[in-house]
């Protein structure tokens, strides 16, 4: 376009007495005005999964489950990213997600059609730029941040799966998805004074919404009554800071600060009407008449945050200019001021009638220092340490960067999940899903990579009238569609952290829930990585954490180790193969030990074992495979305090297994086919005599044995397409 258009400006202008030069340099600029004007990128990603996951189990042998043994889920997505540029400065950009499942292919209103992602962003000269809309940030662990999991060398066939299931949500690595206005200033002073950043940002974190208290979408626990269950906001959450940063002498060293304040915006507080809740029924009562509450009755104190963190380090391998040295180190100091309100007990009418509104100031503070320090030897080998000091008080909170971006949830063959029978309704199945790691059917691997835009479960009578369906409610959740994915970037607030605390998966998450930024946490975190000429790389982990303060009197000590270890071989280098080949493996052990002040210590200890290859025959297509296990063994743990949601029976021992196999063809590195098939195993012990008139954690088949070993497994045949452009 752009030489047609300086071709026909150039015959149009062949008459004139300009020089040559002169008249290509303008009929430059209007090319480049024109295609400035009318610019538009297309970009995106496009993701088909179509799975098939059978359940199978030798425990139920008087076919007490009845809910189906097959679960398929096929859908695809496309992402269409368009960005549009009327001037040279300002650029929209525009994310379109398209949707459908393929089981619903003639069901029009089945299909998805929205905007996931929509901002406009530009720039004022080259030092000044704005984002209005969607943006993303990660300033610091301690200020804004979205922690996730790291599993040393996951093959490659599962790492892809965990990659389609993360994208689906719109994560882009740590950092946090935040809708608002974004501002920065970049001006560079001197080589010695450096360059100055600034960043200003205004976004909302949450805002109103009435959502269904027992529906499975937007709820951690749905028709449970207790603080945090609900993901509905009353108000809309806010937040408001910036962030400063100068680096001086050649941007070898750093110095930064960034204010921050969260709040909720209590003049924007909102109520609607529901039936009253009746603890003997375990429910809504729907013959009460409605009463006036707050959209979510779970959130008792309005949020009034401020954090402000403060960061120093410098390169010192800039510094000292050391050829093949890198070193760099960080110190970084958060304190945070939270309000929190105990509001006033009033009647319907809002009359105080036993206590009024109080408030009080919680002062935390957390410290974290950073090393990383490597050499290389160019063509030859390298080696590095990264150091990882903490110091977190057990008052400290700040939930946008301490807001986990995994929370370990049921995926494959949920309709499956019931345990024992109401009491107060012996025909209707306990279904207990949305207990995630203290459901019977609970798998890491299962919560870890797979997921279901749109899901519908099916009634636990197996009916489609309206009286069936009426009747197969279940106990978790209302019979409708939902998301079923593990992944999210939610900013939780206090109750929602505290809550999701007692729904941790201990192999993944035991040490550091919510990250660095973990509150009551001090200790260490050692990494070390070498490399041999890109054919052998290694890495070995060492975690050492205490609690600062316990959180219960009757506990004296709680302690928390990792280590572990893991090697990767690039076979094609060791071998002088011409075709991608690889195979590499890893081992962690993870321990939580609770030392009560009387009594004997418990521990609750985790091996997690990973092993992956990989093998191109043909340019593009290959073989790839992956193993891993997990044992877990929880002592003499039978849950004293009650800090597990769901745990009515202990658990004693827990082996999963998972492993999977298939073939691929790779385009790129986020481009590939694949076809694979796979099996989940998962073997748990309980000590089932302490079992009451509910229980669970145990499913509807459970025999009544005193020391109950439940065994399940789950065979998966998938295919999956997954491109990004």
């Amino acid at each position: 376009m752009k030489n047609i258009l300086i071709a026909l400006l150039t015959a149009s202008v062949a008459a004139s007495a300009s020089a040559v030069a002169d008249n290509q340099k303008a009929l430059q600029a209007k090319a480049d005005s024109a295609n400035a004007k009318r610019g538009v990128e297309i970009g995106g990603s496009i993701r088909a999964v179509a799975q098939r996951s059978s359940f199978s189990t030798d425990m139920d042998k008087k076919s007490v489950n009845h809910m189906p043994d097959v679960e398929r889920n096929e859908f695809a997505t496309a992402d269409l990213s368009f960005g549009f540029r009327p001037y040279e400065n300002v650029r929209a950009n525009v994310i379109m997600r398209l949707g459908g499942g393929m089981q619903e292919y003639f069901a029009a209103a089945s299909k998805t059609l929205e905007a996931k992602w929509l901002n406009v962003e530009g720039n004022i000269g080259k030092n000044f730029y704005w984002t209005v809309g969607d943006f993303r940030s990660a300033i610091s662990p301690l200020s804004i941040y979205n922690p996730g999991i790291d599993i040393m060398y996951e093959p490659t066939i599962f790492a892809r799966k965990r990659h389609m299931a993360q994208k689906e949500q719109l994560l882009e690595g740590n950092k946090r998805n935040l809708q608002g206005v974004n501002l920065q200033f970049r001006q560079e002073i001197d080589p010695m004074i450096g360059e100055i950043r600034a960043e200003a940002f205004l976004a909302r974190v949450n805002r109103i919404s009435v959502l269904d208290l027992s529906g499975a979408e937007g709820n951690i626990l749905p028709n449970d009554e207790v603080a945090g269950t609900s993901l509905a906001s009353p108000t809309d959450k806010w937040l408001v800071g910036g962030n400063i940063e100068l680096l001086p002498v050649q941007k070898n060293v750093y110095v930064g600060v960034t204010p921050m304040l969260i709040f909720d915006n209590e003049k924007t507080k909102s109520y609607t009407y529901r039936h009253v809740y009746n603890e003997d029924m375990g429910g809504r009562d729907l013959s009460q008449p409605y009463v006036r509450e707050e959209i979510n009755p779970y959130e008792l104190s309005a949020q009034n945050t401020f954090v402000l963190s403060a960061r120093a380090g410098a390169d010192v391998g800039g510094l000292v200019k050391q050829k093949g040295l890198s070193a760099d180190v960080v110190v970084e100091y958060a304190m945070s001021i939270d309000k929190r309100k105990t509001p006033a007990i009033t009647d319907e009418t809002g009359t105080i009638v036993l206590a009024p509104e109080t408030e009080k100031s919680v002062n935390g503070s957390a410290l974290l220092a950073t090393l990383n320090a490597g050499y290389e030897v160019e063509n030859s080998w390298s080696a590095g340490l990264s150091l990882d000091v903490v110091m977190n008080d057990e008052k400290w909170f700040n939930n946008m960067a301490q807001s986990p971006s995994f929370f370990a949830q049921r995926i494959l063959n949920s309709d499956k999940d019931c345990s024992l029978k109401d009491p107060a309704d012996e025909s209707r199945c306990v279904n207990s899903v949305k207990y995630g790691v203290n459901s019977p059917l609970y798998s890491t691997f299962d919560a870890l990579y797979n997921y279901s835009p749109k899901f519908s479960p099916v009634t636990t009578s197996l009916g489609t009238d309206d009286d069936n369906i009426a009747a197969g409610q279940t106990t978790s959740y209302n019979i409708a569609s939902y998301n079923k994915n593990s992944w999210g970037s939610n900013v939780y607030s206090a109750a929602q952290l505290a809550l999701l605390s007692m729904m941790i998966d201990p192999a993944l998450q035991s040490a550091l829930p919510n990250g660095l930024a973990t509150a009551n946490r001090k200790g260490v975190r050692a990494l070390i990585k070498g490399d041999w000429e890109g054919k052998v790389e290694a890495q070995a982990l060492v975690s050492l954490f205490n609690q600062v303060q316990p959180e219960f009197a009757e506990i004296d000590k709680v302690s928390y180790t990792e280590f572990g270890g893991g090697v990767k071989f690039n076979i094609a280098k060791l071998a002088g193969l011409n075709k991608a080949a690889e195979f590499s493996g890893s081992f962690k052990r993870s321990e939580n030990s609770i030392t009560p002040k009387a009594g004997e210590a418990v521990k609750v200890a985790s091996n997690f074992i990973n092993v992956g290859a990989s093998f191109q025959f043909l340019p593009r297509l290959g073989v790839t495979g992956g193993f891993q296990m997990i044992n877990t063994d929880y002592g003499t743990y039978v849950n004293p305090f009650g800090i597990f949601v769901g745990a009515d029976v202990p658990l004693m021992k827990s082996k999963q297994m998972h492993w999977m196999v298939g073939f691929d063809y790779v385009v790129a590195d986020n481009a590939w086919l694949a076809i694979n098939y796979g099996m989940i195993s998962v073997s748990n012990e309980y000590n089932s005599a302490v079992v009451g008139e509910t229980a669970r954690n145990l499913p509807d088949y459970f025999d009544g044995s005193p020391a109950y070993k439940h065994e399940f497994s789950q065979s998966i045949f998938e295919a999956s397409i997954n491109v990004e452009f």
